[in-house]
């Protein structure tokens, strides 16, 4: 009935603290890093905040690191740098948002990396970048994301940006549970890192006003016995916020809270708390709107109520413009001494919205719980069809491959045995630790020379298999000679002192219905790759 309008300029009131807020999310421990990658993600990081400031960064700024990052490999850099481009965005017209999200997106689910996905397809969701799409479409990218989160990693450094991130898609579409709860999946991300305490402030701050919202949305509904549970709440909320780790404004945007939450549903153990006077706030018309609630003079009520109206916008603050209106109703009742239709009409409009945006939330609920269905399946398959340790197809996965490329009636195929040299010495002189990261990485190597079309494949503890969708042996052979050449090449001593790691690889092509046959094959040609001294390709 009054929807808010949705900007592609600065955020509005509700919403630019909760971007703030999932935009704040800084490094903790989590992967190790080299000095030159770790001092290039805190340059990256650095740019977020500025990034939400017109004029503050450029993109040629943010494009340098990102191509260093790109020459590099350094995946996460290149994320932070997407990120960074999306959010000014909204103020460099030169910068096309949506670009830079997709590009965001690409790179999170190449990486397989939950957290910068669900952060991806939320920002998508929300008004941070232009979208033609329907608005069903968002829904499931924001449910998606959702789910994305419940099974992410604890450690990630952007998981509480994500959660916020959510909390804001959730917040605009007044789904404030829902936002609630990734709010206080935010709050906890941060407890856990015991770091940048103003930023669980941030988050707090943002529960705050959340609460807030939903509270005089349901006061429009008349007073109902939930009001109570629901201003205790709200009232909660603002007082836990730690006001010293804020901005002063900030603090009076609390205290102005406070002031119509104690207006709204007044405290049963103490006195309200003194009205702010700032008459310059950002949300000084609350003020109005907390004396129109509070003055036993419906006359000079409803003078407070005309001051609040006309600072309030109702596209950008519904909840607080259609409570005015609705107070302005039963002041006037008041005054005639018997309800109004206008009171009675929008009493009825506001059940009406109530119960819309009830359906609303079912209906994402519901959207939640599909893909919640979706993933299971999809980790049950993966439990099933992949190596549990690097991620790469297990030999079921690779019978289901199989069945695929006979569905394509695909003929040749070019087959790759990869063995790690001496790999036994590895464990034993380093651990099982170490010898597990280094097949983790080997297997990683593996997937970055092969395409859609092929596939990586875990065939024993040390062994890997490439199933690669080509006939073509030379082209083949240059793929494998600049896969050992990358092996070697690793910075393998920053995994432990003295670690080199290499790899013999034999392959061979042959028909897809002989796969036996054709292992026997390659199997024969990394037998002479071992025999020529190792860490080199034969055929």
């Amino acid at each position: 009935m009054f929807p808010r309008a949705l900007t592609t300029g600065a955020a509005s009131p509700e919403t630019e603290r909760m971007t703030i807020a999932a935009a704040a999310g800084l490094p903790t421990a989590v992967r190790v890093r080299t000095p030159e990658h770790q001092q290039a993600m805190d340059r990256v990081t650095e740019l977020i905040l500025r990034a939400q400031t017109p004029g503050a960064t450029t993109s040629e700024e943010r494009h340098g690191i990102v191509q260093e990052a790109h020459a590099h490999g350094w995946a996460d850099v290149v994320m932070v740098g997407e990120y960074v481009a999306v959010l000014a965005a909204r103020y460099d017209k030169s910068l096309d948002g949506r670009d830079h999200l997709r590009a965001l997106l690409e790179r999170a689910r190449e990486d397989d990396d939950e957290v910068w996905e669900a952060l991806a397809l939320a920002m998508g969701a929300t008004d941070a970048v232009p979208d033609p799409r329907p608005r069903l479409d968002a829904d499931r990218d924001l449910a998606r994301a959702t789910v994305l989160l419940e099974t992410a990693n604890r450690h990630h450094e952007f998981l509480a940006s994500a959660h916020g991130q959510c909390a804001t898609a959730y917040l605009a579409r007044d789904m404030w549970g829902l936002a609630l709860e990734h709010t206080a999946a935010a709050e906890a991300c941060h407890l856990q890192a015991r770091h940048d305490a103003w930023r669980l402030a941030t988050a707090m701050y943002n529960r705050a006003e959340i609460q807030l919202r939903r509270l005089c949305a349901l006061r429009q509904t008349g007073d109902r016995p939930a009001l109570r549970d629901e201003g205790e709440a709200a009232r909660s909320a603002a007082q836990r916020v730690p006001l010293s780790l804020l901005p002063e404004s900030w603090a009076l945007d609390l205290h102005i809270f406070e002031n119509l939450v104690d207006a709204i549903v007044p405290p049963v153990d103490s006195s309200p708390r003194p009205l702010a006077e700032q008459e310059d706030a950002e949300f000084a018309a609350y003020v109005d709107l907390s004396r129109a609630f509070s003055d036993p003079d419906p006359t000079e009520a409803r003078r407070h109520l005309a001051r609040a109206l006309e600072g309030i916008d109702p596209d950008r603050e519904p909840e607080f413009h259609l409570l005015a209106l609705t107070l302005d109703a039963e002041l006037e009742a008041a005054q005639l001494g018997h309800p109004t239709a206008g009171l009675r009409l929008g009493r009825e409009l506001s059940l009406r919205r109530h119960q819309a945006r009830a359906d609303a939330v079912e209906a994402m609920r519901s959207l939640i719980r599909h893909e919640q269905m979706v993933a299971e399946h999809a980790r049950l398959r993966v439990a099933a069809e992949f190596d549990e340790l690097t991620g790469v197809a297990n030999r079921r996965g690779l019978a289901g491959h199989l069945d695929m490329l006979a569905e394509h009636e695909r003929v040749e195929v070019t087959l790759v045995l990869v063995d790690l040299d001496h790999f036994k010495e590895v464990n034993d002189t380093h651990g099982h630790e170490i010898g597990d990261e280094v097949l983790v990485r080997v297997a990683s190597a593996l997937r970055s020379v092969v395409r859609e079309t092929d596939l990586v494949v875990r065939w024993g503890g040390d062994e890997f298999l490439l199933l690669l969708d080509t006939d073509d042996l030379d082209a083949a052979t240059r793929r494998c000679a600049v896969l050992v050449e990358n092996i070697r090449l690793e910075h393998w001593d920053e995994l432990a002192p003295a670690l080199s790691v290499t790899v013999s690889i034999g392959l061979a092509v042959g028909k897809v219905a002989d796969l036996d046959g054709l292992r026997e094959a390659a199997d024969q040609a990394l037998y002479r790759a071992k025999q020529r001294g190792r860490d080199g390709v034969a055929v």
